[in-house]
């Protein structure tokens, strides 16, 4: 699928997750987590594959030792993925809050009142945590998201988002294409330049990123 019609599907998603229920959210969370506890098996072997490529890449001096360290997904950081996720479910719905309310003048109220962004597009660096993370993140604020993670962690990074959609197929009225991903380089270039779907970019990794994207893209960024 090119990227175009992902970002089209993620802004129909975005209008639809606007408008349901705290409690459809709260489920679809859950549910997610409850799939992914039950599967962690497939992601710790998915995650072995990244790390065995990715110790090549260090022995070449490609990437940092720190870097592979980050990688590694094992029980004590699937615990705290999982928790996360929970405590995410747990927390008040941050949407259709109001946030100023002012009497202007006789019978004029203007009110504040907090919304969702719509489309974010999302790049990281090579974390397969932070999948889970963003994801739960985007559900709870009923944002649609586009991900982009660092190719180290593309076999963790796909089993993971594959648990999630299906997590989510499986709640009933949950819309589709909530959580997308994208794999390329040209894909980040097409995202960037997509200022007619996506709302938001956040790049979640170093300074030499964070300053890449604004450099290149006329969607407000945040990082």
């Amino acid at each position: 699928m090119d990227f175009i019609q992902i970002a089209k599907d993620a802004k129909e998603a975005s209008l639809k997750i606007a408008d349901i229920s705290t409690e459809l959210k709260n489920k679809a969370l859950l549910k997610i987590a409850d799939e992914i506890e039950a599967d962690k098996e497939k992601v710790f072997e998915a995650n072995k594959q990244d790390l065995k490529a990715a110790e090549e890449l260090v022995n070449k001096g490609e990437i940092t030792k720190s870097t592979f360290n980050r990688l590694k997904l094992d029980e004590n950081k699937m615990r705290d993925m999982l928790q996360g996720i929970r405590d995410i479910a747990s927390l008040d719905d941050p949407i259709n809050k109001k946030l100023l309310v002012r009497e202007l003048d006789t019978d004029l109220t203007l009110y504040k009142v907090s919304c969702p962004i719509g489309v974010l597009g999302i790049i990281f660096e090579a974390r397969p945590d932070v999948i889970a993370q963003i994801s739960s993140l985007a559900i709870k604020s009923a944002n649609a998201v586009i991900l982009k993670g660092g190719k180290e962690s593309i076999n963790t990074n796909k089993t993971i988002l594959s648990i999630i959609n299906k997590a989510l197929d499986e709640v009933e009225s949950f819309p589709k294409n909530v959580i997308q991903q994208v794999y390329s380089r040209d894909d980040v270039a097409q995202m960037l330049k997509c200022d007619k779907y996506i709302n938001l970019i956040i790049p979640r990794g170093g300074n030499s990123l964070v300053k890449f994207i604004k450099e290149n893209t006329k969607i407000p960024v945040l990082g």
